[in-house]
């Protein structure tokens, strides 16, 4: 009974039998077969997962991988609990157990990186999953988590490496801008005011204008003609751009006062923010030129006014002439002082700017100071057929830029040479007084025209003058008024005429007859001998200080 039966036992434990044969080795459950497998499967998926793919990529994998693992789904991704779905309730920041409609279990596991909290992976079934299973999902959101947050870091790499390269790009163009407007003030050989403007112009394809404190246009680029000043002026206050209009502004502003604008007109509004930072850096620049200009402006006007001081005051001749040519100044012609000032008030400097740019405007050379009364200006004689015109120019331009003010002007005589500037001054002064004491005081005096008056006044004012009128004409000029006649005027016609009777009948357009009524008029109101040569040369000297004293518009 054999020993070949417990040989065979033995061996069947053995797990061979001799000549027999071989048996298959124990491996374990199918249960521990199919758990080695979802390891396997977890941790190719973690490989897959880090490669660097997209986040919408990311969670589609891990959707696949619940389905296959276990009897869930995953139903949601909220980034924070308040972006879960309606159908997700009871969610909270370190996840755990929630509630989703129609599914007897839901859970929500965090998804959590180096880099911060990347949501929640809501995961849902009729069942809830094994042990296992729970395991492989846990493991699933943190590699899902790990990823989502190497793909988060990566889009904020890639972020800011954009950022970079258009703060790059930016700044190259922003050099590039600084440099065209840097040059264009460096430049010595150019109007530098005009040639930043073009600059701009060149940057921005904008039409450009540049104007000065009082709204006038200093320079322009892309337009056929100056501009007109603008009616009222922006509200500048900082240095980015303010639309006005069809304009966008800006201030040349060094310090706290406005030295001037500079504007693209842009109706269309087409500027962006690349013509803003050109038009903002152009008014840096402006800023910086307009200052240098106006420092060595106050230089020379300074030493301008110096001068004039000196040449009115009776100047060493060749050491006037000496500075005047080192301030480019020719005092080689024959000039004339002018008085201008305000009948009623002192001289400010609104006036003294009034008058240089009416200068400027007209083209007149000359020197302008300011004392206290007046403004001076030195100006070389102007050509015989505009001598009667340019006096009257030049309070017209005056007046213009001061609106509705009196403004008296008194020009004197010719001077041959800088010695001579002193006694023109003096006939300027003497020429305002009389035009500012007057009835008519807004207005100009020519010291050349004032005939037998010069011997009369000193220049001190033209009381003596309207005594001597009124002592000679008062009662002539009160009859005229009282009665609408023209008996004062017949009169200065008369003696004009040397007591020429056809010739002031012509004068006046009247009859000879109405020429001797209005003559016996005149010797009945005065009481006056018209034919004593003493009585008429002081009628005729009455007559002309009553036309210098604005008597007589005609005169």
């Amino acid at each position: 009974m054999s020993r070949g039966t417990g040989q065979t036992g033995t061996m069947s434990h053995s797990g061979s039998a001799r000549g027999g044969a071989p048996r298959p080795p124990v491996v374990g459950p199918p249960a521990a077969r199919a758990g080695s497998a979802r390891l396997r499967e977890l941790l190719a998926l973690s490989v897959l997962l880090s490669d660097g793919r997209p986040a919408a990529e990311i969670i589609e994998l891990a959707g696949g991988a619940v389905r296959s693992w276990t009897p869930c789904e995953v139903v949601a991704v909220p980034r924070e609990p308040g972006e879960a779905p309606a159908e997700v309730s009871g969610l909270r920041a370190d996840g755990g157990r929630v509630t989703v409609e129609g599914r007897g279990w839901a859970w929500a596991y965090p998804l959590r990186a180096f880099n911060g909290p990347q949501g929640h992976l809501v995961v849902a079934g009729d069942q809830p999953p094994t042990s296992d299973e729970r395991f492989l999902l846990t493991s699933l959101a943190r590699y899902t988590g790990v990823a989502l947050g190497q793909d988060a870091l990566r889009r904020r790499l890639r972020t800011v490496a954009g950022d970079l390269d258009r703060a790059e790009a930016e700044l190259r163009q922003h050099a590039a801008i600084q440099e065209t407007l840097a040059r264009a003030a460096a430049d010595p050989t150019e109007d530098r005011i005009r040639a930043i403007a073009e600059a701009l112009y060149a940057i921005t394809g904008l039409p450009v204008v540049i104007e000065d404190s009082f709204g006038y246009a200093r320079a322009w680029s892309g337009l056929a003609e100056a501009p007109a000043a603008e009616a009222g002026a922006p509200d500048l206050r900082g240095p980015l751009p303010v639309r006005d209009g069809d304009r966008l502004v800006t201030a040349a502003q060094p310090r706290h006062e406005v030295l001037g604008t500079i504007a693209l007109v842009d109706p269309g509004r087409m500027a962006g923010e690349r013509d803003q930072f050109a038009l903002t850096h152009a008014a840096l620049v402006l800023s910086g030129e307009l200052a240098h200009v106006r420092a060595v402006a106050e230089v020379e006007r300074r030493q301008r006014r110096d001068l004039v001081e000196d040449l009115i005051d009776g100047a060493d001749e060749a050491g006037a002439a000496a500075r005047a040519e080192a301030l480019g100044y020719d005092l080689g012609p024959p000039h004339r002082a002018v008085a201008v000032g305000y009948p009623v008030a002192p001289a400010d400097e609104v006036l003294a700017a009034a008058v240089e740019r009416a200068v400027a405007a007209l083209g007149l050379p000359g020197l302008v100071s300011r004392r206290a009364d007046h403004v001076v200006l030195l100006s070389p004689e102007p050509r015989p057929d505009a001598t009667g015109t340019t006096w009257e120019r030049l309070h017209a331009a005056i007046s213009a830029r001061l609106g509705a003010v009196e403004v008296a002007v008194g020009v004197g005589r010719p001077a041959d040479g800088p010695a001579g500037i002193a006694q023109s001054w003096r006939d300027a002064q003497r020429a305002y007084a009389i035009r500012a004491g007057g009835r008519q005081r807004d207005g100009v005096t020519v010291d050349d025209q004032l005939g037998l008056y010069r011997i009369l006044g000193t220049g001190a004012g033209s009381g003596d003058l309207e005594r001597y009128v009124d002592e000679w004409l008062g009662a002539l000029l009160r009859y005229d008024a009282e009665s609408g006649s023209e008996l004062t005027r017949t009169l200065r016609t008369y003696l004009d005429r040397g007591g020429n009777y056809d010739e002031t009948a012509a004068a006046l357009i009247i009859h000879r007859s109405t020429l001797r009524y209005r003559l016996q008029r005149i010797r009945d109101l005065t009481g006056l001998d018209l034919g004593d040569p003493d009585t008429r040369l002081n009628l005729h000297v009455a007559v002309r200080g009553w036309s210098v004293l604005g008597g007589d518009d005609d005169g």
